[in-house]
């Protein structure tokens, strides 16, 4: 008779796409124990499957040779998505145990200008997917470790923002309603690229004090609050010379740059190889 974990190791190579659903309605602790347990051909098409955002919350658990070993193997289109959600702190560090020419073009891909809003975002936003049951999406919201809890994204298969809903909308609907119907619409929206300078008077603070922070297509990549703005602006005047130039223009000019080139940079992360790697007993 086949034991649980086979069982589990089999589900997970056949139905990769079910298995990431699964694990993103677990909590990142559980999902992470399953993802370590399992070789990394099986558990690398899962992490493929799941939202970067989900995705990189078991990680999180993980030490560093556990994850760098699941970013190589996951390929260089998932490794880029989920090092944009680690910190300045941890990415670094993955980075160095990556072949030499996936991280290069990370770095090139991964860099925001200073002075605009991707560099100071928070790239955790808490993020849920259409498809998850209000039940369920209250139990993700209670495992959740930040302080103070704001009122969830929804987000779909694509990682586009659909929205976001109300925990008072989560405590009064049906445990079995699908998220997709209970999102409100999230009119003000900030592109990465959106300069620090231009958000004083952003009508989005007139409504909430976080924002979400969106790259094209409309993917949900962090979210921005009113507080952020105003530390981000005092540190970015300190900084500046006192006289003024034309100077003050390569911000925005590097943002258009930056902008231009980011699709032919994936375009040629797409290209590289992944590195065959022995697979985890």
């Amino acid at each position: 008779m086949a034991s649980s974990e086979d069982l589990t190791y089999a589900f997970l190579e056949a139905h990769p796409a079910d298995a990431a659903r699964v694990l993103e309605r677990l909590a990142p602790a559980s999902a992470a124990a399953l993802l370590q347990s399992a070789p990394w051909r099986l558990a690398s098409p899962v992490l493929r499957q799941m939202l970067p955002l989900a995705a990189v919350r078991c990680l999180e658990q993980m030490d560093d040779t556990e994850v760098a070993g699941l970013l190589r193997s996951a390929g260089p289109q998932t490794g880029v998505a989920l090092l944009r959600y680690f910190g300045a702190e941890r990415r670094p560090r993955l980075m160095a145990l990556l072949p030499t020419a996936l991280t290069f073009a990370y770095e090139m891909l991964l860099g925001y200008p200073e002075g605009t809003i991707g560099a100071w975002m928070d790239p955790h936003p808490l993020a849920l997917p259409s498809d998850m049951t209000a039940g369920e999406s209250l139990e993700r919201v209670r495992q959740t470790e930040e302080a103070m809890v704001a009122d969830p994204f929804v987000i779909d298969r694509n990682q586009r923002l659909m929205g976001y809903v109300e925990l008072a909308d989560l405590l009064r609907a049906d445990a079995t309603t699908a998220l997709s119907r209970l999102a409100r619409p999230s009119p003000h929206r900030l592109p990465t690229q959106a300069l620090l300078t231009g958000l004083r008077e952003h009508q989005g603070w007139r409504e909430t004090s976080t924002l979400p922070v969106v790259e094209r297509g409309d993917r949900l990549v962090g979210t921005f609050t009113h507080a952020a703005l105003q530390r981000a602006l005092s540190i970015v005047e300190q900084s500046k010379p006192t006289s003024s130039s034309p100077q003050d223009t390569l911000p925005g000019i590097a943002g258009a740059y930056w902008f231009g080139v980011s699709a032919l940079i994936q375009a040629l992360v797409s290209l590289l190889p992944v590195e065959k790697q022995e697979i985890k007993s």
